[in-house]
């Protein structure tokens, strides 16, 4: 498994043909889903094409379906009870 070290290493010379420079976005979504959240801020900040793909829903909505796959299958909360229409 690759490491954050290798990762931050193949970038800190910021050069577009390092080999993890090359990889599509959805790999890299792949890739940051086994890494531990508590990392994902120090690898937002490594180039802004990392930052960008944290702040996108891609690989927040794929890390959650991958660590609580029942939370896709849930209904939505269908928001408050308007008013006059609760019993009392």
């Amino acid at each position: 498994m690759l490491s954050l070290h290798f990762l931050f290493d193949s970038l800190m010379a910021d050069r577009s043909d390092a080999p993890i420079g090359r990889l599509p976005e959805h790999l890299l979504v792949e890739i940051f889903i086994h890494v531990p959240v508590c990392e994902w801020v120090q690898i937002a900040c490594v180039n802004e094409q990392w930052a960008s793909i944290f702040q996108g829903d891609s690989l927040w909505q794929t890390a959650i379906a991958r660590n609580w796959p029942s939370a896709g299958l849930r209904k939505r909360w269908p928001g408050p009870i308007p008013r006059g229409s609760a019993r009392r």
